[in-house]
């Protein structure tokens, strides 16, 4: 490591100017992920889901989807008149038949009244579902939704019209938080630059950070946007924001590591270069260590089998490299070129000697504290964090893509109105497929299950199979034109991605035998598909998952702290330690989010991915504090030692804990409520992992199990 210290020092004048001209090369030569279009839904889909198995089998079946991803909601608060409703008709007809229709766009509408393609009245609320040609690009497909909804509103005079649906909420998510992304980035800048300028006292210290992140962003930007493009690798819009959020907090802890070391050398009398070279010296196998945590963390996402989560690893993890990088080579560059003047105004004067009023003030009591009272100091945060981890007893998992949105986006609002009058089901129907033989020719039986499919609890609507034989001609839609398969539309009364729609649709599926055997049924080949199916297949996938990278990202860390501390019990309780701090904000955002705010879920990817951020990011510190605390070891007894560095490195700990707390809370600047839970654990998790476990836990279980 010393051999690499030095080198790094003496190609000081190569490294520095060779990632400006890296950063400049990327940002001209290679494509942005950041300013990409989102990544299509299909990432949010199950591999191998049944629901999609079932979807596509009744399309085939029946030659018609009734379900749909894309809808326009028109609305008339004082009931649509026979003119307006037979207009109507008229209109999406002509959509609807016209096989050249420039859209290339199909059009069915399902009323609030008796009947399914033909209605003698409308209520106040009509919902079209759309199919549109996905040949075509994004721009061409809303461009077709807008002008189709444009020309329903003129044709019926309805007050209010609006798109809304999963597709149309994805493209929103995705437009809001490339929008918001620019202040979430200023605001960070704005926080990194205040607390570097406060906690240093220089001027050139929050410039060197910027500089290095600016680096950082724009080669990870690039290089994930040429993968993206060369591998076609589908990168969650999500994130994004999480990418921003932990470039600017991870080399801003870097840097606050590597600054006051420096500083604390220069004060010891070591010549500016000599105290790079130490600096890098110490910091080369902590950094190093502690990416290779982060990296291998998030890299296990992989092992989810959930599209949307093996994605979100290798995002974290490029910017993870690139930041490791850059804060490993750039840095001390820039520190061995500059010197004392990025110090400037505050440069510390060697004559003094060092000063350690840390260790007399606050900070060391509470330090010295947690060492000499070990076991009444751990009983108390071990009961903290328990009662806050109690919250994961509630924990429900969803994915409010539409909900979740702020009340004044398009989907939004058609999604609020469509709930209002017809149930918020509507915007995501469940569809219960039946076949067998001649079942088509069972009116009767047909009929009686449909009207108990009306009854179960958290139906709000049904339309079956009777509707379509009191038609004046048959459609083929509810019933197949061979008679082998019959198909109920079923619209819940709760939001079709949230957690009550998936546990009313658990109830329903368990029933279903017991329905079906009541009306006649019971020898008829069951399928059932929608929205909230992929929805409870998601959340399957989900804890799934968590199954599987939970003890692929502990194993990771285990190791690599086994290699870096080789202490057999330090490894043990220190990832239990961040373990205990992950169920502690979570169990605290679902205490705020799904109790107090009344969400009634978490977005699916916000444990698992705060839960692998935290278990990361807490191994950093743990390898920052530790490595600390057996240095000093070797000079003084454990516990005089233990206070000695432990006050010293919490101050810097603290330091970038805030940092890195305060990037992740700029998040919640965007108006999503996934980012905002998202942005909401991660806050909480550092500030506890910060102030709780590295300032208090950690001494005093350092103390309690010692250094072997």
């Amino acid at each position: 490591m010393r051999i690499l210290a030095r080198l790094i020092v003496a190609l000081r004048f190569l490294i520095v100017p060779a990632w400006i001209v890296a950063a400049v090369w990327a940002s001209l030569s290679l494509p942005s992920i950041f300013g990409s279009e989102a990544s299509e839904l299909g990432s949010l889909l199950p591999s191998d889901s049944k629901a999609i198995e079932v979807e596509e089998g009744a399309i085939e079946t029946f030659g018609l989807p009734v379900l749909s991803r894309t809808m326009v909601v028109a609305h008339e608060p004082g009931n649509f008149s026979i003119e307006q409703g037979k207009a109507a008709a008229r209109f999406i007809g002509k959509v609807d038949g016209a096989p050249d229709y420039e859209a290339k766009l199909r059009a069915v509408p399902l009323l609030d009244a008796p009947g399914l393609l033909e209605s003698r009245r409308l209520d106040s609320t009509l919902v079209v579902y759309l199919y549109v040609d996905p040949a075509l690009a994004e721009s061409f497909q809303t461009e077709a939704v807008d002008d189709f909804a444009a020309e329903l509103q003129k044709t019926t005079g309805a007050q209010t019209v609006h798109v809304t649906g999963a597709v149309p909420a994805s493209q929103a998510e995705t437009h809001i938080a490339n929008d918001d992304l620019l202040w979430v980035t200023v605001v960070t800048i704005l926080l990194v630059v205040a607390i570097l300028a406060f906690y240093f006292r220089s001027v050139g210290i929050p410039l060197l950070g910027l500089g290095t992140v600016a680096i950082a962003y724009q080669v990870t930007d690039h290089v994930l946007g040429w993968a993206s493009e060369r591998y076609s690798i589908s990168i969650p819009r999500e994130v994004d924001p999480v990418i921003v959020a932990l470039l600017f907090g991870v080399l801003t802890d870097y840097l606050v590591f590597f600054v006051a070391d420096y500083r604390r050398h220069l004060q010891n009398g070591l010549g500016s270069r000599d105290a790079v070279r130490e600096v890098t010296t110490e910091l080369l196998p902590v950094i190093l260590t502690a990416a290779l945590m982060i990296t291998g963390a998030t890299l296990t996402l992989l092992l989810s089998g959930v599209r949307f989560l093996s994605a979100f690893g290798p995002g974290m993890a490029v910017a993870v490299i690139v930041g490791a990088a850059v804060a490993l080579t750039f840095i001390p560059a820039m520190l061995a070129i500059f010197g004392r003047l990025l110090l400037w105004p505050s440069c510390p004067n060697p004559e003094t000697g060092e000063a350690q009023p840390q260790e007399r003030g606050p900070r060391g009591h509470v330090v010295g504290f947690a060492a000499h009272h070990p076991a009444i100091v751990a009983i108390a945060c071990l009961a903290l964090l328990l009662a806050a981890a109690s919250g994961l007893r509630k924990l429900e998992l969803g994915n409010p893509i539409i909900s979740g949105l702020p009340s004044s986006t398009d989907a939004r609002q058609g999604y609020d109105v469509a709930g209002e009058t017809l149930g918020p089901g509507v915007v995501g129907p469940t569809m219960l497929v039946l076949e067998e033989p001649g079942i088509g020719e069972r009116q009767q039986q047909l009929a009686s299950l449909q009207l108990a499919l009306g009854r179960h609890r958290g139906v709000s609507g049904v339309i079956g199979p009777t509707m379509e034989a009191a038609a004046s001609r048959p459609y083929g839609v509810l019933v197949s034109k061979n008679g082998d398969a019959a198909r109920y539309v079923l619209v819940l009364g709760a939001d079709p991605d949230g957690a009550e729609g998936t546990q009313i649709l658990s109830s329903l599926e368990e029933d279903m035998p017991e329905m079906l055997e009541e009306n006649g049924l019971a020898s008829a080949q069951v399928g059932m598909t929608g929205d909230t199916s992929i929805a409870a297949e998601l959340n399957s996938d989900t804890w799934s998952a968590f199954e599987r990278v939970a003890p692929a990202a502990l194993l990771v860390l285990l190791v690599l702290l086994w290699v870096l501390l080789r202490n057999r019990a330090a490894p043990l309780y220190l990832v239990g330690v961040s373990v205990l701090t992950v169920a502690a904000a979570l169990g605290l955002t679902v205490y705020v989010f799904q109790d107090l705010l009344g969400y009634g879920e978490l977005a699916f990817f916000v444990p698992i991915a705060t839960a692998i951020l935290l278990l990361a990011l807490g191994a950093d510190y743990n390898v920052f504090l530790i490595s600390r605390i057996w240095n000093e070891a070797e000079r003084q007894d454990l516990r005089p030692a233990i206070r000695t560095a432990g006050s010293r490195a919490a101050r810097s700990i603290t330091v970038a804990g805030m940092i890195l707390a305060l990037s992740f809370a700029a998040v919640a600047l965007i108006p999503i409520e996934a980012f905002r839970e998202l942005a909401f654990a991660m806050f909480v998790g550092l500030l506890i992992d910060t102030l709780l476990a590295r300032t208090l836990l950690i001494p005093a279980l350092v103390s309690l199990f010692g250094r072997d």
